[in-house]
């Protein structure tokens, strides 16, 4: 099963992406993760676009679509979240697995408010060991239980934060066109719990999706 997780940041597509990968076996592949962990090793790549990350800006295609590329070429069952981002990524990708399949099976569209949006994530806290992240609403701790220490990334700045979003909203609409006319587009409402969004993807994948593998 291949499948996209497409959704404004803090929409909580790694949640989803990753209770996914628990329950149906697939791997959760996460391109913000990815080249956050690029900067933090202070690669080639992370030298490149630390300075790009840290403005909300997005990473130029051709870094992205290699690196998309060459897990791909690891992975069979993928769920893709924080890729593709613009139109010119989805037909790229769209190109690459129809030369090297299976092609996609469903595409998944988290929807959430904007105000909802900034609130979420200028409260999130990231541990910069394991990654996993937190919110204070719900978490009053200094570190994780892994040991590493809570921190707020440099884009979770409310002034960042509508800069993404203002770059999300003008590249969203085109994959919304793409996918829907690919048949894969399926809506999510993201302003509800995490249990219950997750229900919702849940029947989508085993009412329609995976009868159809």
């Amino acid at each position: 099963m291949r499948m996209v997780m497409l959704g404004a940041p803090g929409a909580g597509k790694g949640t989803q992406a990753r209770l996914v990968s628990t329950k149906y076996g697939a791997v959760h592949l996460s391109m913000g993760s990815t080249l956050r962990r690029e900067v933090a090793e202070q690669s080639e790549i992370g030298r490149s676009i630390r300075g790009t990350l840290s403005k909300g800006d997005m990473v130029e295609d051709g870094i992205v679509n290699m690196i998309i590329e060459n897990q791909l070429q690891r992975y069979e069952s993928v769920i893709l979240d924080g890729y593709p981002r613009t139109l010119l990524q989805a037909e790229h990708l769209d190109g690459y697995l129809k030369e090297h399949p299976p092609v996609l099976d469903v595409v998944f569209l988290l929807e959430l408010p904007v105000e909802s949006i900034i609130s979420r994530l200028s409260g999130r806290r990231v541990c910069d060991r394991c990654s996993k992240t937190y919110h204070i609403q719900f978490y009053r701790l200094e570190r994780c239980p892994c040991g590493g220490r809570l921190i707020q990334r440099e884009d979770d700045n409310p002034d960042t934060i509508r800069h993404r979003m203002e770059v999300y909203e003008a590249e969203i609409q085109p994959l919304r066109d793409f996918y829907t006319r690919c048949g894969l587009l399926y809506p999510i409402d993201a302003d509800q719990g995490v249990e219950d969004i997750f229900a919702d993807i849940s029947e989508v994948l085993d009412d329609t999706i995976l009868p159809q593998i």
